[in-house]
């Protein structure tokens, strides 16, 4: 306080070095009196306004409360973080079960359907085998012409006694004859003739007969005669064909096998495809280099086309007239 009350800077030099020529007592009273009341007035105000400062000022007491609320505020915030934080932490073990729970749900699924789709593909395969079975009997019959009115069990054993001769037997036995079972084709060549035998020894006799014989002639027509397959297996064949057209001109012996597969003998061991995944690790075996073959099962199988041309019969003469080696029928042996 000593410092405010002391004598302005401004009013420190007129104490000591008054000039002024001295006056009367009474001139020199009333000057001083004039000079006081200012500096009265300044340091009054001076008064107040620290007065107003220390009103306004924190004792320690406030200060010890203030710092008391402000610890138990931040204590309260820290306890609220931490509450949060552990209950994340709760979630984020929850979610890490969950996941595990799932990637071992996964899994079980994904062995479940790789079994269920081996097991799709075996009961496929062993279908196209049933139906092959139920197909043994029959000879598909093409070239020949067609007529309203025709009997088509007549015309086969008309034919089959010449693709027979002398040996063929008074009665073929004969269970049905048709044509296909489907309209008749827009490219006007004739639907295929089809028949089923009682016997199926005399079917492969007739087989085995007319493949001695370069070609067949019938009623004015070239005839082909081939064995009744299902689409399945001809779909399987069709894909293959790339592959069976390098093994011919490789010059490897090949034969097709039922349930299906394509068998080729390399370095006196016989190589098998039954799935479309078989072709990679068959073309390393028997040293061939790698061509690009359909998968006939699941990514977009060959379909069966019609009109004009029609693959199907340049792939059975593929398969009964070319191979240097074969066995058809579901006799055929896997291996």
């Amino acid at each position: 306080m000593d410092e405010f009350l002391a004598t302005p800077h401004c009013l420190a030099g007129t104490r000591g070095s008054d000039k002024m020529a001295p006056g009367s007592p009474g001139s020199s009273s009333r000057a001083s009196s004039a000079q006081e009341s200012p500096r009265r007035d300044a340091l009054t105000q001076m008064s107040l306004e620290l007065a107003a400062i220390s009103a306004n000022m924190l004792t320690r007491q406030d200060k010890k409360e203030l710092v008391a609320d402000l610890r138990s505020a931040i204590r309260e915030e820290v306890a609220a973080v931490r509450q949060d934080l552990s209950a994340l932490e709760h979630r984020v073990d929850e979610l890490e079960v969950q996941r595990l729970q799932a990637e071992q749900q996964q899994r079980a699924t994904d062995l479940a359907t790789s079994r269920q789709g081996n097991l799709l593909l075996e009961l496929r395969r062993q279908v196209e085998d049933l139906e092959n079975r139920g197909r043994r009997n029959n000879i598909r019959v093409r070239g020949l012409p067609e007529s309203e009115g025709e009997s088509p069990r007549e015309i086969l054993e008309g034919l089959f006694t010449q693709v027979l001769g002398e040996g063929a037997p008074p009665d073929f036995g004969l269970e049905r004859a048709h044509r296909a079972l489907r309209p008749p084709r827009r490219d006007g060549l004739p639907r295929d003739l089809i028949c089923c035998f009682q016997s199926f020894q005399l079917k492969e006799t007739i087989m085995r007969a007319a493949r001695t014989q370069r070609t067949i002639t019938y009623m004015d027509s070239r005839v082909s005669l081939y064995h009744d397959l299902s689409p399945l297996t001809l779909d399987a064949r069709r894909a293959l064909k790339p592959l069976t057209g390098l093994l011919q001109q490789k010059r490897i012996p090949y034969k097709w096998g039922f349930p299906f597969s394509l068998q080729a003998r390399v370095n006196n061991r016989w190589l098998a495809v039954r799935w479309p995944n078989d072709v990679p690790r068959f073309l390393r075996a028997a040293g061939l280099p790698e061509i690009p073959v359909p998968n006939w099962i699941l990514e977009n199988p060959p379909t069966r086309p019609t009109g004009p041309t029609v693959p199907a019969e340049n792939l059975m003469e593929d398969t009964q007239q070319r191979s240097p080696i074969r066995r058809e029928g579901p006799g055929a042996s896997e291996e």
